[in-house]
Parts: structure tokens; sequence; C-alpha cells
């Protein structure tokens, strides 16, 4: 069906491709390098404030592509330089640029050292965008940098921590809080309805898979490959946000990018670096505040436990301490050396982690390797080869919407599924909750990441990039009752066999132009191939014959529930024009074209334009630069898309077992021929200023986006024979928003530093235009989409007198509230003592969201829920007669907590789930090298993580919520909180 598209996309990547390379050799054969002396330049770049070096700085030789990145020593070598005057600048994100004359003579080596100055906005370096390096002063859209200085200090463990509080525009919520649960990461907030909101995700130039896996049948949450990229490993993070920044990236990039890159080798010796770590992870506050068991977790025996008209009850199985928690035991090793050696930079590194939840179940263990190569076979040809490989081996517990969940048992007292023998007292209910750790719910799995990356560099002028890789997630979940489980005597076994596989094929061309004295450009040229393959196959075991390790083909009920087997290729080419104007004002203009195996027979290509404009102000004369010595204002508009799924244009039938064994089919999904992606268009507008020496600074960006062919799911006449909906592009969504971010470094003292940084992010959405239609997302957690409502919001029942002292008023059909957090906003400082003692923390309030606790409504039904014990108790004796007794509770708690089922309604349970937590905080100690004999450098530290909440929300956690039932709709049904985190760390090179 798809075939003619994806030809017509590939005919038409031959041509670009063509054309490109053509390019290329014709302009490398005009003008072929005239024979030239050489010399080297040797030097060392180093902090102004502390002397201490700078790594990963990038020296090169102004109008040339020559240069290299400055070791951990600050050190760095420029060999075979054509002789003659020369600039060498320095570049590096969190400094000014620095540049300075040197001359060159033929076979002489000159020294030039350079010491680097501070600044909250510098426009100096680069940024990778999907036509190769940029200089960030020619970007017209807003990109953050997250670079490893930012977070080697604290106490993170993978990507998905490492932004958190770091960058605007980001958000992200844990959903569970066992070891190893995976999140939910958004940019620039919701912009597709049905087809998901993930950014892109980009490795070292490798494409990977941005989802997570499969959800445990039990455990009912997922892992997240994007977790798997081991944090020692990362040198920096780029995130690029929204269409007006991610138009070359195609179908699929309306959510955005993230671009992580991995630390490379360096030239000079061999650079060892170890890092171990260790810690324990506790559980802080969680749960309804006037509760003092904590739903029965922190407190399983003792005077409190008792139900809501005051009946104790007893766990046999409540562990001697009186409490289900214990700290559990956390191990974070790295080994990894840099350098380089016979023509080759290397980097190569190994991890483990070994991670215990604060219950008597629950881990998370990964290892794995990493190797980065480099080197030029020739002087105009490099290659990069890049391989890294993660093993992960996660037990979670049961949780959420799962009858043997750990939450939904122990916080429902004598509710629990689990009752036996073994209380100290025959005539109250007794319970074994822990004998619901005899479940196993695990995830072992694999991810391999490999690419390769050659550049061919003909010219000063001309680069050509062709990036080729692979990425390989394979996991094995199983879900294991064994024999003789309470509930399922006989046993139960649930396995999903699940593989992902995408390749990258990316290619680039740029050609860089000079005018006139004036007038400058950049011409690229480019394209893409992905092809993604997903195989995932669901086993199912009933009745053991008897005790021992359980497998499939011991059980005597076998059966396959479900095969999944997926491919989509998306192929496109780009072509983009920047001209500059006194290198000072860049106009960008650029296009790119798609085929997607995904869309319709009918439908054809999808072509994605965009526009940029970035002016360096602060670079004319005019410029008041004694008060704003940097200022870069910029604006972009684009637009990207969202491709369907699958088969979700396909029209399909569904095989069945017909009468006496004879097979059979019915009707499927109706198909759309014409059915094409979702589009996104959005203009942004923002500056990017430094004060007062560089030690103000702010970034500000507006931005507004409207998706067009909003695929969602239409529901046509059953007379056409086919019952299931039938996705088609006809809704119109728009987001708009407000990022900033405020810098300021001080110097109080000659002894000290003090750095600070408040990010504020801001998102409105809603649904414009849905045909008139109601989208029902998930009806039991009340979460719908409707025209002129945040997506998805709840709606249901609301008190209209929530405070009064008296009966409710209650109105139908109101909105209760926005489901995802409208505004962010992150506070961080740093400060640094005697140049060796720092001291930093994170932190991050989330407003404007809310969380249905389903967990209160679930337990109020049952009269276990505490905040409701008081207001029950006056319900119950109004009830018998007493109607004074309800003179002291209000509207609210009288249908929160009603004790008569028909008044009762998850509606009234939709909270608030505004929160502040403080994400890290850590302190760290340079040990002086007088200490550290043979070291090159010692840093040791102490951090945590989540180490305080402030929140209203009186569910289990504002953060979480139960993945199986949906990953856009949130409700907290029994799902375990997070924990914090203590680590001590030391790290050593040598």
């Amino acid at each position: 069906m798809f075939l003619p598209i994806l030809r017509r996309a590939a005919l038409a990547g031959r041509r670009g491709t063509a054309a490109m390379f053509g390019l290329a050799l014709s302009i490398a054969t005009a003008s072929p390098l005239a024979a030239q002396a050489i010399g080297t330049i040797v030097g060392r770049v180093v902090d102004g404030d502390n002397g201490q070096p700078v790594a990963a700085a990038q020296v090169t030789v102004a109008g040339t592509q020559l240069g290299r990145s400055t070791g951990d020593d600050g050190r760095f070598t420029l060999t075979n330089i054509p002789s003659g005057a020369l600039t060498i600048t320095v570049r590096r994100i969190g400094y000014q640029l620095q540049s300075r004359p040197i001359t060159l003579a033929a076979g002489a080596t000159v020294t030039a050292n350079f010491t680097l100055v501070k600044s909250s906005v510098s426009l100096a370096g680069v940024v990778v965008t999907a036509t190769g390096e940029e200089r960030k002063k020619e970007v017209g859209n807003a990109v953050t940098t997250v670079g490893s200085a930012d977070f080697e200090r604290g106490a993170v463990a993978n990507t998905q921590q490492i932004l958190q509080g770091r960058s605007t525009g980001v958000t992200i919520q844990a959903n569970g809080g066992g070891p190893g649960s995976g999140g939910n990461i958004r940019l620039r907030g919701v912009n597709s309805i049905t087809q998901g909101n993930r950014p892109l995700i980009y490795v070292d130039g490798i494409r990977i898979f941005n989802g997570n896996s499969p959800t445990g049948v039990s455990s009912r949450q997922s892992v997240s490959p994007l977790n798997d990229i081991a944090a020692a490993d990362i040198d920096r993070i780029e995130v690029v946000k929204g269409p007006a920044a991610t138009t070359l990236y195609g179908t699929e990039a309306s959510g955005g990018v993230i671009q992580i890159f991995t630390k490379r080798g360096r030239e000079g010796p061999a650079v060892w670096t170890l890092d171990a770590s260790a810690g324990v992870n506790s559980m802080g506050d969680f749960g309804p505040r006037s509760d003092p068991t904590r739903m029965f977790v922190r407190e399983c025996r003792g005077p409190n436990v008792v139900d809501g008209n005051g009946v104790a009850f007893e766990d046999a199985t409540c562990p001697a301490s009186g409490s289900w928690l214990q700290n559990g035991f956390l191990g974070r090793y790295s080994l990894g050396v840099r350098g380089s050696g016979s023509g080759i930079n290397y980097a190569i590194s190994g991890n483990l982690d070994n991670e215990f939840g604060v219950l008597r179940v629950g881990h998370n263990k990964t290892g794995g390797l990493r190797a980065n190569l480099g080197f030029a076979p020739s002087k105009t040809v490099t290659l990069a080869l890049n391989t890294s490989w993660q093993r992960r081996n996660t037990a979670m517990i049961s949780d959420g919407n799962s009858a043997d969940g750990f939450l939904l048992n122990v916080s429902r007292g004598p509710g629990s599924n689990f009752k036996g023998a073994g209380c100290s007292n025959t005539t109250i209910t007794c319970v074994v909750n822990d004998t619901l750790f005899s479940k196993s719910n695990t995830i072992g799995g694999d991810h391999f990441i490999t690419g390769g990356t050659a550049t061919w560099n003909p010219t000063a002028n001309i680069s050509n990039r062709l990036s080729i890789g692979i990425d390989y997630n394979n996991n094995d979940q199983r879900t294991v009752n064994p024999f003789g489980y309470p509930r399922t005597p006989t046993g139960q076994y649930f396995q999903t066999l699940w593989n992902r596989q995408l390749m990258t094929v990316d290619l680039a061309s740029t050609w860089k132009q000079t005018y006139s004295k004036n007038f400058s450009g950049t011409s690229s040229v480019g394209g893409q191939l992905f092809d993604s393959r997903l195989n995932s196959t669901d086993l199912q075991g009933d009745n053991f014959a008897g005790p021992g390790l359980p497998t499939l083909i011991s059980a005597s009920l076998r059966q396959i529930t479900d095969v999944n087997q997926q491919r989509v290729i998306n192929a496109g080419f780009f072509a983009q024009q920047m001209i500059g104007w006194r290198d000072r004002l860049f106009v960008t203009a650029g296009a790119r074209v798609d085929g997607n195996s995904a869309f319709g027979s009918g439908f054809g290509l999808q072509t994605y334009p965009k526009l940029s404009m970035s002016y360096v102000l602060s670079d004319e004369s005019f410029w008041p630069s004694n008060l704003i010595e940097t200022f870069k204002f910029r604006a972009a508009v684009g637009e990207a898309g969202k491709a369907p799924g699958a088969f979700d244009a396909t029209r399909t039938w569904n095989p069945i077992a017909a009468e006496g064994g004879l097979s059979g089919f019915t009707p499927g999904q109706l198909g759309n021929p014409n059915l094409g992606p979702e589009r996104t268009r959005e203009s942004e507008v923002g500056f990017d200023a430094g004060f007062w020496g560089g030690r103000l600074g702010a970034v500000v960006t507006y931005f507004s986006a409207r998706t067009n062919d909003a695929i969602i799911n239409v529901a046509y006449p059953p007379s056409q024979g086919f019952a299931t909906n039938q996705p088609e592009n006809v809704g119109t969504i728009k987001n708009s928003g407000l990022e900033a971010q405020l810098t300021a470094s001080f110097e109080p003292t000659s002894w000290s530093r003090l750095e600070t940084r408040l990010q504020y992010t801001r998102v409105k959405g809603e649904a414009v235009d849905l045909g008139g239609r109601i989208l029902t997302i998930d009806a039991l957690s009340r979460s719908y989409v409707q025209e002129g409502l945040p997506l998805p919001s709840y709606v249901g029942l609301k008190v209209r007198n929530p405070n009064e002292l008296g009966a409710a008023i209650v109105d139908t059909n109101q909105f209760l509230g926005a489901t995802f957090p409208t505004q962010i906003i992150n506070p961080s400082i740093t400060l640094t003592l005697f140049k060796n003692f720092t001291i930093d923390a994170v932190g991050e309030f989330q407003r404007g969201g809310h969380l249905l606790n389903a967990i209160g409504f679930q337990n109020a039904g049952l009269g276990i829920w505490q905040p409701c014990f008081a207001a029950q108790k006056a319900l119950r004796a109004a009830a018998a007669g007493d109607a004074s007794a309800l003179a002291g509770v209000n509207a609210k708690d009288r249908m929160r907590c009603s004790i008569v089922a028909a008044q009762r309604d998850y509606s009234y349970w939709v909270e608030s789930s505004d929160f502040f937590k403080l994400r890290s905080i850590s302190a760290s100690y340079d040990v002086p090298k007088r200490f550290t004999p043979g070291a090159r450098n010692m840093t040791v530290s102490v951090a945590g993580r989540n180490l305080f909440v402030n929140t209203k929300y009186t569910g289990s956690d504002p953060e979480v919520a139960d993945q199986r039932t949906s990953t856009f709709s949130r409700r907290d049904y029994y799902v375990f909180p997070t924990y914090r985190t203590f680590l001590f760390s030391v790290r050593t090179s040598f």
C-alpha cells in the first residue's frame, strides 16, 4: 500500500544525495588546497576564577575547521597548522569567547594559553542541529544545554533525573516509586491527543527508541530505555524544543528533540577516572499527613492500626520493626579511560549500578560497557565509532490497580485480599500481607546502541557527514504467581518478549561561503532514513503441577495471548540556506520533505518549512554595551509532524476461531487511504541577554503552536460493517507558553562565589476543534478531551459550595482541572568556598496540575481512609437520627466521605497536584593534591535527592500514576510513592 510513497521518497532522496555529493566534489575540484608550510600550536585553558583547567573547551583556528578539544588538564595541541598570521579562538559553554592573534612560523611550535571568564549568558560554542554543528549566535531558536558539570556532583542516576529541574520547557513525571521505574517526558506541553508527546532521542547522532517498555501485568509500571544511558558517560545534553526548531528532523519531531552526547577521547596520554558511590534509599513523607500510620505502611502494628469504627485488626506478617519500610542499599560504580595513541582517540568505560528500594522486594541492577573511538585516516576524513551495551535486571513490586498490589492490600487494612492465621488475637481480622512478596515481577533486558559517523572535509568550507547506526532493545518481562500462591493456588505465569529495533541513516553536507566583506552564507542539504521495527509476544500459563521454578512449559494450560509485529519506515530529505550579515544578523530558511509507510496510500509526501532569524544586537556600535554587554534577539517559525500509528490507515480484519475449529475473520478497522500526519506549526520569539560583566543573564522565549489535522478516533455507522473507531485527521489543538531563565553569579568575597538560577515555564493548551466530539481518555479516571479545555482534563461532578457547613450543591459535567502542570519553577544555587568546597541545590515547583486520588475514593468507601474517619462518624450518627452531628462537616467532605454508595464518585477526589520538591542537594570537596599522591584530582561528595516535599495532595504522591491503564490520563490508584536518596561519592582521576 505504501510502496509507491516510499519509492517516491527514496527517488527524491537519491536525487538529493547525488546533488549533494556533486556539489561537494565540484567545489573540492575547483578549490584544491595549496601546499603550505605547517607548524604546531600548544597551550592550556584555565578558569579565570579559580585557575582550574577547563576541559572540553573547543580550540579552533579562525576561518578553518582545524581544532581540538582540551583534555581534563585543560591542555591542547594543534598539529599540521598552516604557518602565517592566525587567530586562535576558544569556546566553552558557560564562558565568554576568547580570541588572540599569533604568528606561526614554518616548523615552529607556538604556545597560546587562555584564561576564560565565566558568563551567565554566552553566545560562544556550538550546538548540534540536523545539518551539523552551528554556532550558538547563528541559531534563531531556544536550545538548552545541560553539561556534565551541572549534574556530576548530584545524586543523579539516569538521564531522566539529569533533566529534572535543569531546563525550561521540560516536564518530567516519575510515574512510580520503585527502583527502575520509567517516567514521562514532555517538551512544551501537549501537541497530540492520540500519537504521543514524547520527544525524539538521539545518542551521538543515532536515534534511539523514545518510549518505554511494556507495562508489567502486576507491577503496572515500565522501564525507560532512555535511562540506560549511564550518567557517568554523558558529556552534555541538548534540548531542542518545538517544531520551530525541529523542522529538519521531520515527521516525528513535533514533540521536540533531546540530543545526548557521550564523552569522547582526547589528545594526550590515558587519563583514568573512577567514580564510586554508596548510599541508602529511604522513604520520606507521603500520603495523608493526618494519618500517623501513612496508610498502614509506616506503622503496621500498634494502637493506630484500626478501621474507621475504631476496630483493631492485625497483620501477622508485619515486620519486627513495626513498619513495612526499610532502608535500601545503593551502589554506583564506573571506571573510564580517555586519551589517544597511534592516531586513535578513545573513551572506554564500564558501569555497574545496584539499587534496592524501601520494601523487602524491589531492586534495579544494571551494568554495561561503552567504547567511543575516533581517528583520522587522512587530513580530510575523520571517523567516529560509538558502541554501548547495557544489561538490566529489574524486580518490581505488584503495584497500582492490581489485586496483588502492595499498597492496595496494605492500605485497605482488614479489607486486604490476603487473610490468614497467626495473629495474637483470634477474635479480630488477621491479614498476612507479606505473602504478596512471593509473587515476582521482573524485567530483564539488553540495550545495544552502535553507530559510526564519517566526516569528509575536502576544503575548509565544505563538510560532509554520514551517520549509520542501530538501536536494539530486548526485554523479557515476567510475572509469576508461584505454586501455592493464595490468590491462584495452582500458580500463574505471564511473559512478554519485547524487541525494538531502530536503524538510522543520516547524511548531510554543508558549504560555507563568503559572498563579500559583509555577507556570508551556509548551504546545507541532507537526507535521513529511519527503519523502526517492533516484535512483541505475550504468553500465559496456568496450573503448575507442583512447587519449583516455574516456566511456561511447566503449566498445564498454555496460550499465546497477543502478537504484535510492526515495521515503519520514514525517509526524508532537507535543504537549508543561512545568510549572515556582518557576522551578527543571520537569516535561515529551510524545508524538509518526508514519506512514511504509515501514511495512507493516497496521501503522498509531506513538506515542512522553517524560517528563523538571529540578530546579535550587542555587536552593533549603537548598542549600550556598558549596560547590556550581550544581547541576541531571535525569532523562528516552523512545522513538524507526528505520523499515524503503523496500521491506522489500513483496513483490518480480525481472525477468529469459528465453529468446529475452522478459521474465520470479522471486520476490524475501516481504514483511510488519505490519512496523513498531524502538522504542528510553531512560532517563537525571544532573546538572550548578559548584564554586568557576565554576572547576570536572562534567556526568555515565548512560543505559540497550533496542530492541524490532529488524529482522533471517529465512530462510523455500524451499517458500514466496521465497529472499531477509525483514526482521522479532523482535530485542531493549540498550545502556547513562556520560558524564562534568570542567572546570576557573584563573588561576595575573595574566597567565595555564588551562582543562582531561576527557571520558569508556563504552558497553556486546549482543544480548539474536535468536530463537537467529546473524547474519552479514561472514563473511570474522569479524563476527557473537550473543546475549549486543557489536554486532557478531568470532567465530572463538582461541589459548588465545598467549604459551606451544610448540604452539598452538586453540578454535573464540570471542569475539575488540567491533568498536567501548567507552571514549573526551578530554583537552583551553587556556592563555592575557598575554590574547592561546593554546595549545590536544585528545587522544583510544579503548579496547575491535578491528579485523581483513587486511593482515597476506594478506601473511604471501605471505611478505612483516616482523613474521613471523623466525617464518616458524623454521617453515621446523622443516619441514626442525630442531625446535629453534621454541624461541623462541610459540603465537600459530606460527598467525599459519604457512606451512601450512590452518592460516591471519583470526581470528588480530583485534587490539586501542586508540589515543591528539593530535587537534589550536594556538598563536595576537591581534595588538595598533596593529600592524593599519584592522582590528578579527587573529589568527595555527599548528596541527597527528593529530601523534602511540600504538597497539599492527600494521595500517595503527586507525581505517580498507574501506567497500565493509560499513559495520557493519570490516576493515583494505589501507586507506591517515590523515595529519597542519600549518597556518598568519591571521584578520582589518575
